[in-house]
């Protein structure tokens, strides 16, 4: 699959939506599912506290995968961004999330970003294995988070941090 990098436009908002509801249609527990219309989706357009990139087909312009920003724009913490990232089923295993934060990264540290941070599942394997191949550093952890109900087993919330100064 062909596809470019860029910050999410207008024309993108029925495309993402369209991925949100196959997130959710998986039970997928992220902050993209967490959007309930596409006005929600609307809003991460030229928005500075929703710094938001998408890997789009060249063919199509079909959004393929979704990495955002989230920064509190106060002085004192408009250096810092909670990141959620996001790929449509067709596309996962072929390395757009990982491509797509690293250019999301560059750009968002271009706009003053200094550090990322990233809370992954532990049982979110495909995730850990990007955040760490992107050379994030553990930070810390939630034990217990929730309780996986199909294994019954307890989900802890890894907390990953990556500093943009290098």
């Amino acid at each position: 699959m062909n596809c470019y990098f860029r910050r999410i436009e207008l024309k993108d908002i029925e495309s993402v939506w369209s991925l949100i509801e196959v997130l959710k249609a998986e039970k997928a527990d992220m902050s993209l599912t967490d959007l309930t219309c596409k006005e929600q989706v609307r809003s991460l357009v030229d928005n500075p506290a929703e710094l938001t990139y998408v890997a789009v087909t060249k063919e199509e312009s079909r959004v393929l995968s979704v990495v955002k920003g989230r920064r509190d724009l106060s002085e004192e913490k408009f250096h810092s961004v909670f990141l959620s990232a996001a790929t449509h089923p067709d596309a996962r295993g072929l390395g757009f999330a990982a491509k797509l934060t690293n250019y999301a990264l560059s750009k968002m540290k271009s706009e003053g970003v200094n550090i990322a941070r990233i809370y992954v599942y532990s049982n979110n394997l495909a995730s850990l294995n990007t955040v760490k191949k992107l050379g994030f550093a553990a930070a810390g952890m939630i034990l217990r988070h929730h309780r996986d109900l199909v294994t019954g087993d307890y989900v802890n919330d890894l907390i990953f941090h990556k500093i943009l100064d290098d």
